[in-house]
């Protein structure tokens, strides 16, 4: 795909599209990177009619909910699910107690703080599901890291538009 066809799609579906990719992004899927996509939402963002304020709290709902998927699905698959997927990793169960062990630690705010920390972000999800965080506890805290990280790249995107698009020609 060009740029140009990617541009034609997003002025075609412009919300819609964004809610689809970050969707796809904090589900953790491969080929969605959000220090890439999150400042290219911002600058598609001010080379159309749409809101930034509108455009953040779509992306963190958004991401709210691709979190959820994850969430749900580690904590009612649990240990046999993740197994599947991961093997008897040793890592992963090394993630998973040293990640259990800081979100303990920290009362929940360590949810929020791995949000904003680059591959942690969407993955703390998995930790969070297996170690039954309460759901309450889960979205206030993911939806705080969430909107702190959306909020940032976004606007980065947004407010340096003509910088990066100047670098990319």
């Amino acid at each position: 795909m060009t740029a140009d066809q990617f541009f034609d799609l997003f002025h075609q579906y412009g919300l819609i599209l964004v809610c689809v990719v970050i969707f796809c992004e904090y589900m953790n899927l491969p080929g969605f990177p959000a220090g890439v996509i999150m400042p290219c939402v911002g600058v598609l963002i001010s080379r159309s009619e749409l809101s930034l304020g509108l455009t953040i709290v779509l992306s963190v709902v958004f991401g709210l909910l691709g979190s959820l998927v994850i969430y749900a699905l580690c904590y009612w698959g649990g240990e046999p699910l993740m197994e599947k997927v991961f093997g008897k990793s040793e890592k992963f169960r090394a993630f998973v107690r040293r990640s259990h062990a800081y979100i303990d630690a920290q009362h929940g705010r360590g949810l929020a703080i791995c949000r904003i920390v680059p591959v942690l972000r969407t993955i703390v999800s998995i930790p969070a599901g297996l170690i039954r965080m309460p759901i309450k506890w889960f979205v206030g805290w993911s939806a705080l890291g969430i909107a702190v990280w959306n909020t940032a790249l976004i606007s980065f995107g947004y407010f340096f538009s003509e910088k990066i698009l100047a670098m990319l020609t």
